[in-house]
């Protein structure tokens, strides 16, 4: 077996140009578990997969692509219905199996679906996309017994399984890591649906809850950021419910601060969305943001850049979701706090969140799964 730590995109090159990878097994991390697996057009290095672990059957073969834009750019087509999830999750330890006639992959498609994803290793992503092709997954060890995550029993006690192993540096690799969710994309055009409503179906709960996938694949959440959770942001959530609310925007929205919560909303707050009508902001509770909401949410909207980078900070694979609520929609700067200011502040400040949710809701119809689906 090559070992390759964290090799330089210049290497690789070379060895994808001299085709070191052709029908040849590479153990990968995907960055949350270690995988074996081939490039997909490598049909004998998947037989030869199939017979190290005794499996049986092309179940369990998960394609590993680049990212989500790969779809587009190689014309396979992705249900709407999925996309926002996909956004939500990819990159990340989510597999999600759908519909997909491409021959190519047709000798790994169980029932003409596949089980694809995006890993959240940034050095296999790379690999990927420079060999032109998606490559199989699959966990090492012999089939229904567990999966192996120690580096040193991969090297020494499998070191014949693999040709090559491509690793992205010298790290401490958790000892347990959990598998990808895995979850199948049920049309309500497939025979097999009973409910006539498209469906998630789990196939294998991994690290992330299916609770929350499912949550996420029904109606994706926006949270709203602010410092406390009093102000402006419970402004945002509360106005953007009552606008989709109105006109059925498969949305919803949640709030939370970077503070400790269990405060009520501001006085002022509370006084101006009553004026409009939207009385649930006298039962508005504040909370204070956990990593788990940043997950579990479609977009993550912050009131100022502070709030933004402190968030992209501590969650850094979580970046490509954190925007400040004004950047999202086109706007420079933050929006300033009205904490402790008269009414009439507090009431300019919920005028321009007002803009900003209606300019978002604007923007979030043009992947209104929902409507797409109706046509």
């Amino acid at each position: 077996m090559v070992i390759l730590i964290k090799p330089s995109l210049r290497k690789l090159e070379k060895l994808v140009f001299q085709g070191a990878f052709d029908n040849k097994t590479i153990l990968h991390y995907t960055g949350d578990m270690f995988g074996i697996g081939c490039k997909v057009s490598s049909y004998e290095a998947i037989e030869r997969i199939q017979r190290l672990k005794g499996k049986q059957t092309k179940h369990g073969f998960i394609l590993l692509v680049p990212s989500l834009q790969w779809f587009e750019k190689e014309g396979i087509y992705i249900p709407d219905r999925l996309i926002p999830l996909l956004k939500q999750y990819w990159p990340g330890n989510l597999t999600v199996i759908f519909k997909c006639d491409d021959e190519r992959f047709a000798h790994i498609a169980v029932n003409g679906k596949v089980a694809f994803r995006v890993p959240d290793d940034e050095l296999l992503r790379v690999f990927i996309d420079l060999l032109e092709e998606p490559i199989i997954s699959t966990s090492v060890n012999f089939s229904s017994l567990p999966p192996e995550s120690d580096l040193k029993r991969l090297t020494t006690y499998y070191a014949d399984w693999f040709d090559y192993a491509i690793l992205p540096g010298n790290k401490n690799y958790p000892y347990n890591s959990q598998p990808s969710t895995i979850v199948e994309y049920i049309s309500s055009r497939e025979e097999k649906n009973q409910s006539g409503f498209d469906e998630l179906k789990c196939i294998r709960e991994g690290s992330i809850p299916f609770y929350a996938v499912k949550k996420s694949f029904e109606k994706p959440t926006i949270l709203f950021v602010c410092t406390a959770n009093i102000c402006r942001s419970p402004m945002a959530e509360k106005l953007f419910n009552h606008y989709a609310s109105r006109i059925n925007l498969p949305y919803s929205a949640d709030s939370a601060g970077l503070l400790p919560g269990g405060q009520s909303i501001s006085t002022a707050s509370m006084q101006l969305l009553l004026e409009r009508g939207i009385l649930e902001a006298r039962d508005h509770l504040s909370k204070q943001i956990t990593p788990e909401m940043i997950q579990g949410s479609y977009l993550v909207l912050t009131m100022e850049e502070r709030q933004r980078d402190f968030l992209r900070m501590q969650e850094p694979k979580q970046v490509r979701k954190i925007f400040t609520l004004n950047e999202y929609v086109g706007e420079a700067g933050d929006i300033a706090d009205p904490f402790g200011a008269d009414l009439d502040t507090y009431r300019k400040t919920l005028n321009i969140i007002d803009d900003r949710i209606q300019r978002l809701i604007e923007k979030l119809k043009d992947t209104n799964f929902m409507e797409k689906d109706k046509s």
